[in-house]
Order: C-alpha cells, then structure tokens, then sequence
C-alpha cells in the first residue's frame, strides 16, 4: 500500500509474510511453555497455608479481570436502561392481559 507523505515522498508499506507471522507465533508458544514448566517446578506450599495462597490468587485475578473491564458511557447506560424498563413494562401489561383473559374465559366456561 503506497502513502504519500507531507514531503512528497511515497512510503510504501509491506505486510510480514505469514511465514514470519507464523514463527513469531510458534516462538511466542515456547515461551509460554516454558513460563508454565517454571511454575511446575515451584514447590508446594504448606498445606495449611494453602486457602491463603488460593485466596490471595482469587483476589489478584479478580483485579486483573476488573482492569479489562471497558464500561460504556453514560448516555449507552441510560439508553440500555430503559429499554428493559421497556421490556419489562411491555411484557408485565401482555401477562396482565392474558390473565384477565383467561379469568374470563373459564368465568364463562364454568358459569
């Protein structure tokens, strides 16, 4: 792809082959192979002290996982909101309707 800079001269791009791709992948694999051997290799804790470790890792995952979190804005929020206030409305006046409904059917059915 040829791009044309403020200077005039043409910069042209080039996408890494897939064969390159494909070795910095199968490298980036070994290196996490070798990362979960080194955490084999660590020795047991203390049995005891076991739920500690357990509690302190539920704790430092669950903070990892509130970094990647992506909220929305407010006025995403708001719009959400209220469209299963709608729903919700929506759906208690159909239930509403079919009891009555069938309350005056069987009224008539067994009367």
């Amino acid at each position: 792809m040829a791009k044309d800079n403020p200077k005039g001269t043409v910069v042209r791009r080039v996408k890494a082959s897939s064969a390159d791709s494909s070795a910095a992948r199968t490298e980036e694999k070994a290196k996490k192979k070798i990362k979960k051997s080194d955490r084999t290799n660590k020795p047991a804790p203390f049995f005891l002290l076991r739920p500690i470790f357990a509690i302190g890792r539920y704790f430092r995952d669950s903070w990892r996982e509130l970094r990647q979190v992506r909220w929305t804005n407010r006025r995403a929020t708001w719009g959400l909101t209220l469209a299963v206030l709608a729903f919700c409305i929506f759906f208690a006046v159909l239930i509403m309707l079919s009891d009555w409904l069938f309350n005056w059917v069987m009224r008539e059915v067994i009367l």
